[in-house]
């Protein structure tokens, strides 16, 4: 719906999301202890990370993974069966929705720099303000931000730099990525 609205956007799946979906259903069907197993973790870390693969690759790897964990065990074909109906043959949701081989090195990564601003919004602003205040927030808002963009500028770098941590993560995805292709 949101691309008939605006055709131009690209709308992408969180990675956190998809995992977390995962472990959901790994809950929901009762896999949990069996996915200690180093073998069967292993393949849980896989499916996590088909949305870091080259679209042209994820079937094959996702026979690889079906394979492997029915040859373990039975159980995980309601799991498997899950990933493909919803991620895959057509699934629920399209591989270009959830796939990011082709954002890895492109920043933003994560959306977490649009949920801090909407926390802080929502700690300004109490929930259903009348116009005038909704109004008066926006632009004390906006002149915030063009300060600081206005600064960025001057200064040639970020008022506010990167955690190392974030920066290492992106570091270690885009050799992954040099390294695959």
């Amino acid at each position: 719906a949101i691309n008939y609205v605006f055709p131009q956007a690209l709308v992408k799946g969180c990675h956190f999301h998809f995992a977390q979906n995962v472990w959901k259903k790994l809950k929901k069907y009762g896999l949990v202890k069996l996915s200690k197993e180093e073998n069967i973790r292993r393949e849980i870390a896989n499916i996590i990370s088909l949305p870091l693969i080259p679209p042209n690759e994820i079937n094959n790897c996702m026979e690889r993974i079906i394979d492997e964990l029915s040859n373990i065990n039975s159980k995980f074909d309601r799991l498997t069966d899950y990933i493909i109906n919803n991620y895959i043959d057509e699934g629920r949701f399209s591989v270009d929705m959830w796939n990011h081989f082709d954002n890895i090195g492109e920043r933003p990564r994560t959306n977490n720099h649009l949920e801090g601003f909407h926390r802080q919004l929502n700690a300004r602003v109490r929930t259903h303000p009348d116009l005038w205040t909704w109004i008066n927030e926006v632009k004390s808002t906006e002149e915030a931000v063009m300060c600081r963009y206005e600064q960025e500028q001057a200064q040639k770098r970020t008022t506010r730099p990167r955690k190392g941590r974030y920066i290492h993560d992106d570091t270690k995805l885009i050799l992954a990525k040099q390294k695959y292709i």
